[in-house]
């Protein structure tokens, strides 16, 4: 867990998005990679306590033993703490991600679960995913981030992935953003929009990553996601908002009906010919 995960975990925090958060579950056993400047930094921005005798460890960071994730959120309070790996280390719980999750004593049973980088190591993605899913509660917060560029796992991942994964399965989007490291250990957070790769020099940077964090809206059974709406022959899915390209929440809603993207494209609308090109539906 690097200073732009922990700053974002701040600021959700302290905008009492995260308020009713009492317990959580890191898939993989995580460990904080931030030196002790950089942590205190960002605690002293808030108005919440700093234990810093916790974290004197980190004064000869990146040397010297690691510090574990979970004495970072226990100083938010959230002292039941649980992790998963099939390392065993730091008292994880094993869970094979490849494979479904068949302890029913796990299901549905966290306010947050997160993956900072750990399911991109997962050779069956999507079932790691489905099971991150399942481990939340109705109204509790899934927390993704992953690279999109300079990774060292199996996949890299764009936008449309977790865009899809918040249609799919009626979550809402509390929080997204990029994550661009200048170094190792250094990120800088910059809002969510893809039309920052028509502007950063990607031969300037150690990698970029992406963080998504959603609420779960129901408890309904896990959906997978097909693009361009192929598996909904009735609603087609598409980013409309208000006020902002990236509001503080938002949630999707089915925007058109067959028949209505039936007559416009008759009429010749180019999105709605290409959708129902993409669906094989006839107009």
């Amino acid at each position: 867990m690097k200073i732009g995960l922990i700053n974002i975990a701040l600021e959700l925090f302290q905008n009492k998005k995260f308020k009713s958060v009492k317990n959580i579950l890191d898939m993989g056993s995580k460990e904080l990679r931030v030196s002790y400047d950089q942590i205190k930094h960002a605690f002293d921005q808030t108005d919440i306590k700093f234990n810093k005798k916790k974290f004197e460890k980190l004064k000869n960071f990146p040397k010297g033993k690691r510090i574990s994730t979970k004495n970072f959120w226990q100083e938010l309070k959230i002292n039941d703490y649980k992790c998963s790996d099939i390392n065993k280390s730091h008292d994880s719980i094993y869970i094979d991600l490849n494979k479904p999750l068949t302890d029913k004593k796990l299901l549905q049973k966290f306010d947050l679960v997160t993956d900072f980088g750990n399911n991109e190591h997962i050779f069956n993605i999507g079932e790691a995913y489905k099971t991150m899913y399942n481990l939340t509660k109705k109204d509790g917060f899934i927390w993704i981030f992953q690279s999109v560029f300079g990774g060292n796992g199996f996949f890299n991942f764009d936008a449309s992935f977790f865009e899809g994964y918040a249609a799919a399965n009626n979550l809402s989007i509390v929080h997204s953003c990029y994550l661009i490291y200048p170094s190792e250990y250094e990120q800088i957070v910059v809002p969510c929009n893809k039309n920052l790769f028509n502007t950063l020099d990607l031969t300037k940077v150690k990698g970029v990553d992406i963080s998504y964090v959603f609420r779960k809206k129901t408890d309904k059974k896990f959906n997978f996601h097909y693009q361009f709406g192929l598996n909904d022959n009735q609603n087609n899915y598409s980013i409309n908002f208000i006020n902002s390209e990236y509001p503080s929440e938002k949630l999707y809603i089915p925007t058109k009906t067959i028949k209505e993207l039936k007559k416009k494209a008759k009429k010749g609308h180019k999105i709605s010919i290409d959708w129902l090109r993409s669906t094989g539906i006839k107009y």
